[in-house]
């Protein structure tokens, strides 16, 4: 019996798992497609920045700040998904864990 509700459970948060990734991807871009369409002229710089010295990483991080800034409704809607999904992926890590532990308080008391 136990072993069934383990297995269950197990399969409940793999798939909660996958859709969360599969969620995040498809997150991941949107959010390129909207900096894209916002700063065109940004490009890979933004994705795959190569830093020379701290003024480079300073300028990176504000061009991040400026991408990311709901000033537009699309990216308040990224933002607010961005928090569904890393809310349901701490949920998903707090929840195996707590499965984690239940099972080493039952299994010795079942042997």
């Amino acid at each position: 019996m136990i072993d069934m509700i383990i297995r269950l459970t197990v399969g409940a948060v793999l798939v909660l798992a996958v859709l969360n990734m599969v969620q995040a991807v498809a997150l991941l871009a949107k959010v390129a497609g909207a900096v894209a369409r916002r700063k065109p002229q940004w490009g890979l710089n933004l994705w795959l920045p190569a830093f020379t010295s701290v003024d480079d990483i300073r300028r990176w991080l504000e061009a991040w700040r400026e991408a990311v800034r709901p000033s537009e409704p699309a990216m308040a809607e990224i933002r607010t998904m961005v928090r569904t999904v890393g809310s349901r992926h701490l949920y998903l890590a707090l929840l195996s864990h707590a499965w984690g532990l239940a099972l080493t308080a039952v299994a010795p008391n079942l042997a």
